[in-house]
């Protein structure tokens, strides 16, 4: 569920070419802002929470993270969302199609032991061309936090990503700052009750740092046809079930003329919808058409190539899986060639 500005944060989901393609959930309604124009949509953030409701409803650093989070949101009128780690890793598809289509995801990387899986799906974001994330980090460990600002900086370096690192503390009077240089860090270190207004002037409230932060990430019209197309599949993937859905799924692609709308996150979705309704044959079949495309690449993408082998794993008994199989093990290969340099 999406919140709006003047709604209290709930979680998601609970503890979260026409010929060219035709060969081969929930509805979302954005709330505008009363001062964006018409043809402009809120943005949309969305927070992956660690440990579900009950930590965040209990004093804990997350809990006022979030909260600091949910009232820059309100300030910019954004659409803040919250999903749980649990239903993100296990890979739920309203939940995943939430997390890679928000213009900004905010990760708390405080548990170490999550770290790897959120760095996957901000990656996933990253192929997506969704390209700001921002990680967070309760700052009670010096060399984690050094480690973490490094693979920011590696990766704004590396990619075409554009990362945030964030490291907060929180003050013995519950007041919430972003420590982001050294200096910084080793004043809050020996913070007492009595040096709040001592820190002030060298870290900047959280909560301002996230608002300032808002005001730089710039949303497209909502009006574009993409985004009508990625509204339709997931109302479909809502209201039909089995044969429904895929006839659904078929009439969409059908609207699909021009290869400039044919993006990732379209394609994914609709694989995660046949996915669903365990339809192998139209999965396979969509990631063929696409090869046979002289100007798209989508089909060598990772997370396309994975769900590619998945259907074909699953792909019906008796038909020549030959060919599809050969060209995964080509891109298998290629891609440990590329590893190991």
């Amino acid at each position: 569920m999406e919140v709006s500005p003047s709604q209290p944060t709930a979680e998601t989901g609970g503890d979260h070419a026409a010929s060219v393609v035709a060969g081969a959930g929930a509805d979302r309604a954005d709330i505008p802002s009363p001062s964006l124009p018409s043809k402009q949509r809120s943005l949309r953030a969305v927070y992956v929470l660690n440990d579900g409701l009950k930590a965040v409803a209990a004093n804990s650093p997350e809990s006022g993270a979030l909260q600091c989070l949910q009232r820059a949101c309100d300030a910019e009128s954004a659409i803040l969302t919250t999903l749980t780690f649990g239903r993100l890793d296990f890979g739920e598809t309203t939940v995943l199609d939430t997390f890679y289509d928000a213009d900004i995801a905010v990760v708390d990387m405080s548990d170490v032991f999550r770290q790897p899986s959120l760095f996957y799906h901000l990656g996933v974001r990253e192929s997506f061309d969704m390209a700001n994330n921002v990680i967070l980090y309760h700052d009670t460990d010096p060399d984690t936090a050094q480690s973490l600002k490094d693979m920011v900086t590696q990766k704004n370096t590396a990619s075409s990503g554009n990362y945030y690192f964030i490291p907060y503390v929180m003050t013995p009077n519950n007041e919430y700052m972003c420590c982001e240089n050294d200096a910084q860090r080793r004043a809050s270190e020996y913070m007492q009750p009595s040096w709040d207004s001592l820190l002030g002037p060298l870290c900047v409230p959280l909560v301002e740092r996230f608002i300032s932060l808002l005001k730089d990430i710039h949303v497209t019209s909502c009006a574009s046809y993409k985004d009508t197309l990625l509204n339709d599949i997931r109302k479909a993937r809502d209201k039909y079930q089995g044969e429904e859905l895929a006839k659904e799924l078929s009439r969409i692609k059908l609207r699909i003329d021009n290869t400039e709308v044919l993006t990732q996150d379209i394609v994914m979705n609709l694989l995660f919808s046949y996915r669903d309704i365990q339809d192998y044959d139209a999965m396979v079949k969509l990631v063929q058409t696409l090869e046979m495309l002289p100007t798209c690449d989508l089909a060598n993408q990772p997370m396309i190539q994975f769900h590619f082998a998945f259907a074909l794993n699953r792909y019906r008994v008796g038909r020549n899986r030959g060919p599809q199989c050969q060209s995964l093990l080509t891109y298998s290969t290629n891609t440990r060639a590329v590893l190991k340099c």
